[in-house]
């Protein structure tokens, strides 16, 4: 374990605790630089600081922005981009954009609960003396759009606090901040933000810093060589992504200079669907010999008066049942006007149902507040006769963990209904928000054995109008590649597995969100995922607004290797108002996606440590408080 704290120079020392602390000393004043956690106060007490002067945070992240008291007469120094979500957080938290919707993640939802006084902002070439110290700030945007780097020279050196821009030589604290749109949405640009980052790292570099000093992660002394390291492995995994990625054939232009690579899959020819079947927007429909339709997913009112038309052209009668593959908005926001429509059994697989049924209890990509009726679960395999079909359901944690997949036999085929996961490409992970899980018998691993097992003559994803197959040279190609992605990911993460670097929800709140009255008590539970192989234990911690003047213990949870676990906390909701903390007590009411709220959404941070390591504020439950 590290040491506490290190001295870096004379004047300049790094608290380590959940987060790397600057502190610059000047007698018993210091300026520190991303201050967070409690134990901070005791390194200052033992150094004989007695006044912090000034802090400088150097991006708005919650994990590294809080835990630290802060006086009233002590300057903020903030990124200048990112004063709002300094602050102004109410328009985040309150703004439907940034819950429903999500295809765009900057800024993340890892956003202060409470506003900061900030006092100054710093642009790009900023300097000013400080103490024994001269500082200049650098944009280095990558890990957030704003983030900035504080070049610190003192004691005859330079020494360069970047934020989580890098981790260690070669590594990452995590991927899903650089997910990033460059020509599409933020939700297609896996790795997207990589270019910035690499400037970034080279402005740093031109600096010529002795040492960098990240908020995560570890002092490097050898700035080149760490950054050399990084910027390799990046550029292998990256290549490692695109050789088999499904969004080659939809935007092929994002991809030119990788085109006829050595190690990337070849694009497969489509083939034409059967004759029986029928495609509009996302919607996949199976017209059977008596008429009768099976249809797959509504995410548009337009797919309702396309079958209207089916029926009234007498190319099929009624619909007699329905499939979600997925909940994805673009596949369920007019699944009630659908089923208000056609009155038909719902069927989908009881991941996806957990999803559908109660929208508001996740934040996830593409989330859609429209809430499904199911009346039909299926667990992985079980069938049933449609017709002249036999239908088998999976569990198919493709595109997205919360995924199904159908096999539909009958007329002379065997067709897979894949939802996202497939195009001719390869597969459909573009998304690192998605959970697309490494490893075997999880994610993609998974779905191409499910694949391999079933042998379909048809594979049919809901955007693309062709169908398409796979050789066994192809499938073999892909779990050869996600083989060889799980060891370079990994070694991209100071973490024993990738997938706690790639997979954002390994932690999570459920429900997200949920409607309690003042005087009531909220349930919930924070639901970990082990990645490891061997049991981990994790103990987590609401962050309750101080104004309620109460405190939750912490409560701890070992959890099995490569599984779920969880922990449950009851919080007790005062009668009172209050004022002063999250969102303020009475906001207008508004329309959200045509419903209105009420008057106060609280935000709950809940403090994670994981393995003995601290994580700070890591997520956060909402409270939707209503009546009184």
């Amino acid at each position: 374990m590290q040491a506490s704290v290190s001295q870096l120079s004379h004047h300049l020392y790094v608290h380590h605790g959940h987060v790397n602390t600057g502190i610059l000393r000047d007698g018993d004043r210091a300026l520190l630089i991303d201050p967070g956690g409690t134990t901070l106060r005791t390194t200052l007490s033992d150094l004989g600081i007695t006044d912090v002067g000034q802090i400088l945070f150097t991006h708005h992240h919650r994990d590294s922005t809080v835990g630290f008291p802060m006086s009233d007469n002590v300057r903020v120094g903030i990124p200048a981009k990112e004063a709002a979500w300094f602050s102004e957080v109410g328009t985040f938290w309150n703004d439907p954009q940034y819950r429903w919707h999500l295809y765009n993640y900057r800024p993340h939802n890892l956003m202060l609960a409470n506003a900061i006084p900030v006092t100054d902002t710093y642009a790009e070439g900023t300097q000013f003396e400080w103490g024994p110290a001269s500082l200049t700030v650098l944009e280095t945007p990558g890990h957030t759009d704003g983030s900035v780097t504080y070049l610190i020279d003192v004691d005859g050196e330079r020494f360069a606090f970047s934020g989580d821009l890098i981790y260690d030589e070669g590594q990452l604290w995590e991927l899903y901040s650089l997910q990033k749109g460059q020509q599409t949405s933020d939700y297609h640009g896996f790795l997207g933000a990589r270019d910035e980052l690499t400037e970034s790292l080279e402005k740093i570099r031109e600096a010529s810093p002795t040492a960098l000093v990240p908020t995560h992660g570890v002092v490097m002394d050898t700035p080149d060589r760490a950054i050399d390291a990084l910027l390799r492995r990046l550029a292998h995994c990256y290549d490692r992504y695109v050789a088999i990625s499904a969004l080659r054939h939809y935007f092929p232009k994002l991809f030119a200079e990788f085109e006829g690579r050595a190690g990337h899959m070849p694009i497969r020819e489509g083939k034409p669907p059967p004759e029986f079947l029928r495609h509009f927007g996302t919607t996949w429909i199976i017209i059977s010999e008596n008429g009768e339709a099976f249809v797959m997913d509504c995410g548009s009112p337009n797919v309702i008066k396309q079958i209207q038309q089916l029926q009234a052209d007498g190319e099929m009668s009624e619909v007699t049942q329905f499939w979600v593959t997925h909940y994805h908005d673009d596949h369920v926001d007019a699944i009630p006007e659908f089923q208000a429509t056609f009155p038909c059994e719902t069927i989908t697989d009881s991941v996806v149902a957990r999803v559908i049924t109660n929208p508001s209890g996740f934040r996830l990509p593409c989330i859609s507040p429209s809430v499904t009726r199911v009346d039909r679960i299926t667990g992985d395999g079980d069938s049933w006769q449609w017709n002249e079909f036999t239908m088998t359901a999976y569990h198919f944690p493709g595109q997205t963990y919360y995924h199904g997949g159908l096999l539909v036999e009958g007329r002379g085929v065997r067709m897979f209904f894949s939802g996202d996961s497939f195009t001719m490409a390869g597969i459909d992970d573009y998304c690192s928000g998605n959970r697309n899980l490494l490893g075997k018998d999880v994610g993609y691993e998974k779905c191409l054995r499910r694949i391999q097992q079933l042998k379909p003559t048809h594979i049919f994803n809901c955007h693309v109008d062709p169908a398409f197959d796979f050789t066994d040279a192809e499938i073999q190609c892909m779990l050869d590649t996600l083989a060889e992605r799980e060891k370079c990911y990994t070694a991209l993460f100071p973490w024993d597995h990738a997938n706690y670097g790639m997979d954002e929800h390994w932690v999570r709140c459920y429900p997200y969100e949920q409607e309690v009255a003042r005087g009531e008590t909220a349930q919930f539970r924070v639901e970990i995922t082990n990645h490891s192989y061997e049991p981990r234990t994790a103990t987590a911690q609401p962050i309750l607004p101080s104004a309620w003047n109460m405190e939750l213990a912490a409560a701890e949870a070992t959890i099995p290797a490569r599984s779920d676990g969880y922990i449950d906390f009851s919080v007790p909701i005062p009668h009172c108002e209050w004022e002063g903390f999250v969102t303020p007590t009475s906001i207008p009411h508004c329309e959200w996606e045509g419903f209105v709220t009420p008057t106060s959404r609280i935000v709950i941070p809940v403090d994670i440590t994981y393995d003995e390591r601290p994580l700070g504020q890591f997520r956060e439950v909402i409270f939707v408080l209503t009546g009184g």
